[in-house]
């Protein structure tokens, strides 16, 4: 055989990978060897050419469709794979920061003490293990996504954009918090284990608040399930927001750069720039929506005008979501984080008491930065790092109008990125070891068991 031609065992040897991944690249058309005159495949420089391609993009943590749509020319606009690329390096150089400040850390506690506990060292093991590993256990567990919780034999479900709710004769509410990711009033994807984060940060930040505004959990049967008081929903959401930002038609960057300078009732400065810290935090309250319905701006005089709120429901509301906001920001800084802005929903139960109700202070509800990068960002005119649904959305604006245009399909590889930055989300915020549901059973399963028992056991008839 000439030395400019290879078998298909030569070809992968000096390639570094198996004959089954060549026969796996033929088969998507990312490659075609050649046949000789007896039929036998063949590679020659430029099919070697094309598989150095195929696995140089598989670096770039590609997936093979979306390798086939680029060697394919059907996409030959590579702007949006630059982008993917940027925020998933932001992700993997925020680990090796991290890494780095624990080494640090430890040398400095080895140098003052002259020894390193073993609690130090789990920590340090803890601290510099690299996104890599955690990204090989999601993908391996990527199909264990839950993407619809309906379950027929509970009563009175609704189904939220992200969680299932169902109505317990007794006045508790079972709320199964789904992987479905929401923005721009549309459901985007599913990403495996995100509800599981949502419904644990909450937890954490409904006890961290439970001194300063009641909320209305009472269980945790399943990782992904709370079981709460049933209470009436007050229709305003209420949002504080601590910096210009955000990426919504609602938010105050976009209305600012739109020129408005009078909103929710508050009146900013000219010269503001993107991102920056407000002079104090502000309440910026809409309509709540239903049903796909998009969410509309309010004043607190409308909100009373229009019968929304009594004026002591506002003002009881007002006064637990600044509270809740000024704690909040209080215990993310000791995280080295920064809490930017945070949605906030009330409702009353029987007797007219308001109290906390969904969520409190998670990725999706609330938007965190890395506190350490913020300034050199902010002064750089960079978007801040952030570990919010944020990574989504952004990836979504820099491919379309998200209310005008169809949502691309978010690539397998954005969506693996974005559970890695939700379960960082959890272990930053709450100082905790996030818990991988045990594995085999399907998710929607699992909660099937989980809320059999817990039903059996409270309504013995």
């Amino acid at each position: 055989m000439s030395e400019r031609f290879l078998s298909p065992s030569e070809a992968a040897r000096r390639l570094g990978v198996g004959v089954r991944a060549l026969r796996l690249y033929e088969r998507k058309g990312l490659v075609r060897p050649r046949r000789t005159q007896a039929g036998w495949r063949v590679y020659g420089p430029a099919e070697i050419e094309r598989l150095h391609q195929v696995l140089t993009l598989k670096l770039l943590g590609l997936s093979l469709s979306r390798i086939t749509q680029l060697l394919g020319a059907r996409e030959p606009d590579l702007t949006a794979v630059l982008a993917l690329q940027e925020d998933v390096l932001a992700v993997r150089i925020h680990d090796l920061e991290r890494a780095r400040s624990a080494v640090q850390g430890a040398r400095a506690k080895l140098s003052g003490e002259g020894r390193l506990s073993l609690d130090d060292l789990i920590d340090l093991v803890r601290e510099t293990t690299m996104t890599k590993p955690f990204i090989a256990t999601l993908k391996a567990r990527a199909s264990e996504v839950l993407a619809d919780a309906a379950i027929p034999e509970l009563p009175n479900r609704y189904r939220g954009k992200v969680r299932e709710n169902y109505d317990l004769p007794d006045g508790r509410r079972i709320i199964i918090a789904s992987d479905r990711i929401s923005a721009f009033d549309k459901v985007l994807a599913a990403i495996p284990f995100k509800g599981q984060v949502l419904t644990q940060t909450a937890r954490w930040w409904f006890e961290q608040t439970a001194d300063i505004c009641p909320n209305h959990a009472l269980a945790y049967p399943d990782p992904n399930v709370l079981i709460g008081q049933s209470l009436t929903i007050l229709p305003v959401e209420i949002v504080v927001r601590g910096y210009l930002a955000g990426a919504t038609d609602t938010s105050i960057l976009t209305l600012y750069d739109k020129g408005q300078r009078t909103m929710y009732g508050h009146t900013l400065p000219d010269g503001m720039r993107a991102n920056q810290k407000l002079a104090a935090a502000i309440i910026t309250p809409t309509t709540k929506a239903y049903d796909g319905g998009h969410d509309e701006p309010l004043t607190a005089e409308e909100i009373i005008a229009r019968r929304l709120l009594t004026a002591d429901q506002w003002e009881t509301v007002s006064r637990y979501a600044l509270a809740l906001f000024a704690r909040g920001q209080t215990l993310a800084a000791e995280r080295g984080l920064i809490l930017v802005d945070a949605k906030y929903e009330f409702g009353v139960d029987g007797s007219g008491r308001i109290l906390l109700a969904d969520e409190i202070h998670t990725p999706d509800s609330s938007r965190f930065w890395r506190a350490e990068t913020y300034q050199r960002r902010f002064e750089a005119g960079e978007t801040p790092e952030s570990f919010d649904k944020d990574f989504v959305r952004h990836w979504v604006t820099a491919r379309c109008d998200p209310y005008k245009d169809p949502i691309p399909e978010i690539p397998p590889e954005v969506v693996i990125e974005t559970a890695a930055v939700y379960i960082q989300a959890f272990e930053t915020i709450t100082g905790q070891s996030f818990a991988f549901p045990p594995a085999g059973a399907l998710p929607l399963d699992r909660i099937r068991v989980a809320l059999a028992a817990f039903l059996e056991r409270q309504d013995p008839a």
